[in-house]
């Protein structure tokens, strides 16, 4: 592979892999079906050409490997799985471009000293089995025996697909890892920041911590022709003024936080009934849990309004999923071939979850983002330049490289 063609070859690649797994017409990887496995035959084809060891582990994360001289491993790679209707770069990207890394590095004699290698995981989008993060999951030690009898989309248990599609859900243990030094997740950004700002390079200081709320707001139900606007005590009133105060408050108190109002549940839900209560579904997300909980007092606080105006409220956390840190030695080699090749580059935090999430709680481990034109993602639009590829691809070459002498 010439080196200044590897983003066209890594684009035609990609072509390969998406249009071998379609399922009429839409792209669709979910874990352990038959266009999963042929993702994995190409990608074993691939591995193989390349003068790479390949390997599968006991619930199928599949690995190609650069042998090093001393014992240790540098992990590049990211999830094969799409949603359904997908992207051809979500996570795909990651992976064939650690394929065509690890595979130039090798042709142009680079011999490391910790072993490279690439993995093509399973599972990440939970578009099967909800939980997602199997494949890392798997390889932290955290998926237990008790997971495998989590029921998928289809009734199918995580622990029957694994038997069906020839795994050994027996030998979980076995997967778990002990030997990686660092872990470098390179992934399109999935929003429009990147490209919005011109920059080539997205370093992904941490990956967002995710809170979920439910909450009610009760009013008074009566007849909407002969209630007087005065005299109404109308829910769906104080939830607009509830959303675009909150709204209001954190763009301006906390703006690397997003408030999402995603679920808007009116009832009774009659057109001409003032509503009894009105439900609402929050997602929060940000940075750290420091950021988050002072997020939740501008919720609180935007709340008290409406509360001061009879209104009874019902505010309830559902979920609380902790933000994951990267690694500051990890991403300060990324900055520092950043800078060598006069790359535009950012620090941002990733809105999305990853692996690198799962992974980052157990070893060092960062990502680097490339622009996603338009910030389109999980929809057949999903597209990156081939430049921003080539760049990616030059990048996550030096990075590894120099993390695989490291002593970390």
């Amino acid at each position: 592979m010439m080196k200044n063609e590897a983003g066209v070859i890594i684009e035609e690649m990609l072509c390969q892999l998406a249009d071998t797994t379609r399922i009429n017409g839409e792209i669709w990887r979910a874990a352990y079906t038959p266009e999963d496995k042929i993702a994995k035959n190409i990608l074993r084809e691939w591995i193989e050409n390349l003068g790479l060891e390949y390997r599968e582990d006991a619930i199928g994360n599949v690995y190609g490997r650069l042998p090093g001289t001393e014992p240790g491993t540098v992990l590049t790679g990211s999830h094969l799985d799409t949603v359904k209707n997908g992207g051809k770069y979500d996570g795909a990207l990651g992976v064939v471009t650690g394929v065509a890394a690890l595979g130039y590095l090798k042709q142009s004699g680079f011999v490391p000293k910790h072993s490279l290698e690439v993995v093509g995981l399973m599972e990440e989008e939970g578009s099967r089995f909800s939980t997602g993060c199997q494949g890392s999951r798997a390889i932290c030690g955290t998926l237990k025996e008790e997971d495998l009898e989590e029921v998928g989309c289809d009734g199918v248990t995580l622990r029957e697909a694994l038997l069906s599609a020839g795994y050994q859900p027996e030998a979980l243990k076995s997967v778990k890892r002990d030997d990686i030094r660092a872990i470098v997740e390179l992934h399109i950004e999935q929003g429009p920041v990147l490209e919005s700002e011109q920059k080539q390079i997205g370093i992904v200081d941490s990956i967002v911590g995710i809170v979920n709320y439910e909450l009610t707001i009760h009013g008074s139900q009566n007849h909407a022709g002969t209630t007087s606007m005065p005299l109404r005590h109308d829910p769906v009133v104080a939830a607009a003024e509830f959303i675009t105060e909150s709204t209001r408050q954190m763009m301006a108190e906390a703006p690397s936080a997003t408030l999402t109002y995603g679920a808007i549940q009116v009832f009774p839900g009659m057109q001409n009934v003032i509503a009894d209560r009105v439900n609402l579904r929050i997602d929060m997300r940000d940075g750290s849990e420091e950021e988050l909980l002072h997020d939740e007092a501008i919720l609180k606080h935007a709340l008290e309004s409406i509360e001061s105006k009879g209104f009874k409220l019902r505010l309830g956390q559902n979920h609380w999923l902790k933000s994951a840190k990267m690694d500051p030695n990890v991403i300060q080699v990324i900055e520092q071939h950043c800078e060598e090749k006069h790359l535009a580059y950012k620090h941002m935090n990733s809105g999305a979850g990853h692996d690198s999430m799962v992974f980052g709680k157990h070893f060092p481990t960062a990502m680097i983002f490339v622009p996603s034109i338009a910030g389109i993602s999980h929809n057949p639009a999903e597209a990156t330049a081939v430049s921003d590829i080539q760049a990616g691809f030059e990048l996550l070459c030096d990075v590894l490289k120099e993390l695989s002498a490291q002593t970390i």
